[in-house]
């Protein structure tokens, strides 16, 4: 996994996101919305999609439902404070990591995703 689409409406996070990812040795492409990081799935061909749950224009409940149909085989990852259990079955992230975020918590469940993947091929 070494391409990784964040979409996320909060700066704060979004530099929190950058670093850690960057630091830790993935190409990152951030996105200011769900429609942005939509927008952009197709040239950025991204391993793992984060996305926050609650943001203008496009969710990340419909971002995730996107991804399952444009980039099957890239992972999701859904941060949130929000309870999602409220989502969709088809908008349900492969994992997800609730709000407030700490770069090592970040960091773990990309590599367990990461892992995940390898294990799978």
């Amino acid at each position: 996994m070494q391409r990784i689409l964040v979409a996320e409406d909060d700066p704060i996070l979004s530099m929190i996101y950058e670093i850690t990812l960057t630091e830790a040795g993935f190409d990152i492409l951030l996105c200011k919305d769900g429609q942005e990081a939509f927008e952009a799935l197709e040239a950025f061909q991204p391993d793992l999609v984060i996305t926050d749950h609650s943001m203008p224009r496009m969710s990340g409940g419909e971002l995730v439902s996107a991804v399952r149909r444009l980039r099957p085989g890239a992972s999701t990852l859904m941060a949130s404070a929000v309870d999602l259990r409220l989502l969709k079955d088809d908008q349900h992230a492969d994992a997800r990591l609730e709000k407030p975020i700490t770069p090592g918590r970040l960091l773990q469940t990309v590599r367990d995703l990461e892992a995940a993947r390898y294990a799978a091929e």
